[in-house]
């Protein structure tokens, strides 16, 4: 776990009443900024299922598989009950000593709970409640179930992406990584965080309603304005000279949409006649010809191999990559350098995990793989909520608190 001698979010405690994907992920920034964050999880005997094996049992670890040991990193383990009484009213005293409720349920899941915020906040007039969910608490799909790829083809992003892949192919079912999930995670995050910063004046809790869908089409951005304001929008971006080109041994993506790096493209693949050639004067000119120059910059390309290219182009300053596979990333320098695969013990074995993207000086970064189901229970109990030891017997003995 992160030092908390010197972390943004010392003394912020956050209850995690997230599962799947986008709430967890949302609350490991969290606690990779210090937040002291505690999973509230269900006993087995109530969910029927680990929701720690739920989703990649073939790639686990003692019981706890790929997708549980990279969320739920850094987090402290609590077992309830929620749907009984006396387990509810363990959360609220929970909820007197913390400063954050985060779930990404579908809307009105917490309230039938007896856990939404007009409920908690009469608890602690201070809690944020921050609510992470595919369409959002309000409009006619607020009640639909929401996973990342049904955002992404719900808000148009699937749709864009099939424009880009030739006529008669059908769309990705699955892009490679869940965007949705992680804009929205991340989004839920930044909001957490400022209604926390905005409590120092106010003194009191917010309610935060973040749909996952609402952040892809911001991040839509000139694409949402075009379309909304001109009856032929297009976005041009495509038919520009940037994107993924072949090379004789297979691709390079490269920038050359601007008029510098047209130029230094040009010169770079040694074709300075194009320099002269009206057709590619100018960026509406390139692009009105897209398809004549991506042919011509190919013939070059064809000529060397993708490594010879990404040298050339870089010396000359034309941005440009190969295509990596993502375990050439996690053995390359560069994610090394910024400590992007990080090792955490899970017991008594390293495992590699993605490391903290939030780089901010002053910080020193530890991990610790998830906790053992309930690991703090006992802990948070006793010395936080100061229960003596025949209440949490009696609590253990009805299967409230566990394990």
């Amino acid at each position: 776990m992160n030092t908390a001698d010197h972390m943004p979010l010392q003394g912020v405690r956050v209850l995690d009443c997230t599962w799947a994907t986008g709430g967890p992920y949302g609350t490991l920034l969290l606690a990779m900024l210090g937040a002291e964050v505690i999973k509230v999880e269900s006993p087995p005997q109530v969910t029927g299922v680990s929701t720690r094996q739920m989703l990649f049992p073939a790639y686990s670890h003692e019981g706890e598989d790929a997708h549980f040991l990279t969320y739920n990193r850094n987090k402290k383990s609590i077992v309830i009950d929620l749907r009984s009484p006396e387990g509810r009213d363990v959360f609220y005293d929970l909820v007197k000593k913390s400063d954050v409720v985060f779930d990404n349920f579908r809307p009105g899941v917490m309230d039938r709970l007896g856990l939404g915020y007009e409920t908690l906040r009469k608890v602690n007039p201070r809690v944020i409640c921050t609510s992470l969910s595919g369409f959002g608490a309000t409009g006619p799909d607020r009640e639909k179930p929401a996973f990342d790829v049904i955002i992404e083809a719900s808000s148009g992003v699937t749709s864009l992406l099939q424009g880009l892949l030739p006529e008669g192919v059908p769309p990705p079912s699955y892009p490679g990584v869940s965007w949705a999930d992680h804009a929205g995670g991340m989004a839920a995050a930044f909001a957490t965080v400022a209604a926390l910063f905005g409590r120092r004046n106010t003194g009191k809790g917010r309610k935060i309603d973040i749909a996952m869908q609402d952040v892809l089409l911001s991040m839509m951005g000139y694409v949402l304005t075009g379309t909304a304001n001109f009856e032929d929008f297009s976005d041009p971006l495509p038919s520009m000279l940037w994107g993924t080109f072949k090379t004789r041994d297979g691709h390079i993506v490269l920038c050359g949409h601007r008029d510098g790096m047209w130029r230094n493209l040009a010169r770079a693949l040694g074709r300075e006649d194009w320099l002269e050639d009206t057709r590619y004067e100018t960026i509406s000119g390139r692009q009105k010809h897209g398809e004549e120059l991506r042919r011509e910059v190919e013939e070059v390309l064809a000529g060397a191999d993708t490594a010879h290219w990404v040298s050339v182009l870089q010396d000359a300053g034309v941005p440009c990559t190969a295509v990596h596979t993502v375990k050439e990333v996690l053995g390359g320098p560069q994610a090394a350098a910024r400590d992007m695969v990080v090792e955490v013990d899970h017991k008594g074995v390293k495992i590699k995990t993605p490391g903290n993207p939030l780089k901010i000086s002053g910080i020193e970064e530890r991990f610790e793989a998830p906790p053992p189901l309930g690991a703090h229970t006992e802990e948070l109990l006793a010395d936080l909520l100061g229960y003596p030891e025949e209440k949490i017997a009696k609590l253990r003995e009805k299967g409230i608190v566990g394990p």
